[in-house]
């Protein structure tokens, strides 16, 4: 980790910005978020998700959750992630990306396209090992810099091997076998609101100043 990286860190011991917000996800897994600014620093924040599968996968099997996605800009700074550890160990593992969109195949149903100025950045676990299975807490942080605070869309994948999902529940089939994706709104980034150019202001200014002058111009004219 560089030492930029490390001073994030320790000093995201942070300003809170949110407190721990509670989500209940469709009733199968609960999503507890939390946002808090990094001090010294402006418009960088780091974005805590705690996930808990309440009721995704088969007792006793290797199934439950597997993925976790949320949108960020585009031009978002990716400072600092943590993944979760693997739920039942060696050879699991948990990666980390981004790409326009979570795309699971099948008919495309639960699938995340990102909107525009937005990508989805997805964390997967590897290896079954890593699949969080019932009552199982995953933890996922975020430190992204150049972004604002606002309200989009995180999605939570279960994965299912290639046992059926329960009766009624939407699943798509690949080549690793049937999954499912919940979402739900959270706390999250989004694009920081541009600022106008100084030469903008000096041309608003200008407008201005004419306007001001017409008017003088016609007040002496009537």
């Amino acid at each position: 980790m560089s030492l930029k990286l490390a001073a994030v860190v320790v000093a995201a011991a942070f300003s809170n910005v949110a407190g721990a917000t509670v989500v209940d996800v469709s009733g199968q897994y609960t999503l507890q978020y939390s946002v808090a600014a990094v001090a010294g620093q402006s418009h960088e924040y780091v974005f805590n998700y705690a996930i808990t599968n309440v009721a995704q996968g088969y007792a006793g099997s290797q199934t439950g959750l597997d993925g976790f996605t949320v949108y960020i800009p585009t031009s978002a700074t990716v400072l600092n992630v943590t993944v979760p550890t693997p739920y039942a160990g060696s050879p699991g593992f948990w990666s980390n990306s981004a790409s326009p969109s979570l795309s699971l195949g099948g008919n495309g149903s639960q699938d995340m396209v990102a909107p525009a100025g937005y990508q989805a950045y997805t964390f997967w676990g590897q290896n079954t090992e890593s699949v969080y299975q019932q009552n199982g807490t995953a933890h996922f942080s975020l430190t992204l810099g150049n972004v604002s605070l606002g309200t989009n869309t995180v999605g939570i994948s279960s994965y299912y091997g290639f046992a059926t999902p329960p009766s009624g529940q939407q699943y798509v089939s690949n080549q690793w076998g049937n999954y499912t994706t919940f979402t739900t709104q959270a706390l999250s980034a989004v694009t920081v609101a541009a600022v106008p150019e100084p030469e903008t202001y000096a041309m608003l200014l200008a407008g201005l100043g004419i306007m001001g002058a017409v008017a003088r111009r016609r007040r002496r004219q009537g």
